[in-house]
């Protein structure tokens, strides 16, 4: 279980929405029906402000297996949300790495085998819940100072130059 690298900015992270939920605490046995959309949302804004400047793109996939119609993907803060129509989020995980053009930049954030072995097998990086989060947060790492500039070549001091700073600068004769 690593921390995902630091690496290309075009990574996108595709996430099992409900299983980093249940994994970070945010939904658990108590949830009402009622009470899933606020606690989503919640979710949704946390993941977006953890995720703050760091490369990559987020994509949550939430369960919809009783929805009662499509939705389009949509960004919530940056962070790109798509529910599962009539099907689990597992499914559409499947579905969505079997069509991706660049599995290599892919890292699939799950808990479940399932898709997991849906990521392995597609060539993706594959991350637990809980590693995801150790790197979502963790202070990012610091930026590498500005290299120091060369200093410039100084002109050679003239004999006369050289002679009156001689001067100012020697003790005085006793």
């Amino acid at each position: 279980m690593s921390a995902p690298p630091d690496r290309n900015p075009v990574v996108t992270y595709l996430i099992d929405g409900y299983n980093l939920m249940h994994a970070v605490g945010m939904l658990g046995p108590g949830t009402r029906p009622n009470g899933l959309e606020a606690a989503r949302t919640r979710f949704l804004d946390w993941l977006a402000a953890a995720a703050g400047k760091r490369p990559g793109r987020l994509r949550v996939v939430f369960d919809a297996e009783k929805a009662p119609g499509r939705s389009p993907e949509a960004s919530h803060r940056g962070v790109w949300v798509r529910f599962a129509f009539r099907r689990t989020a597992d499914d559409e995980i499947e579905e969505l790495l079997a069509v991706e053009q660049k599995p290599a930049a892919v890292t699939v954030v799950s808990n479940d085998l399932r898709v997991r072995d849906a990521g392995r097998h597609r060539g993706c990086e594959v991350l637990a819940c809980e590693g995801f989060v150790d790197w979502l947060i963790a202070k990012p790492a610091a930026a590498a100072p500005p290299a120091a500039e060369e200093p410039k070549p100084l002109p050679e001091a003239t004999p006369d130059e050289m002679a009156a700073w001689l001067a100012a600068f020697t003790k005085p004769p006793k």
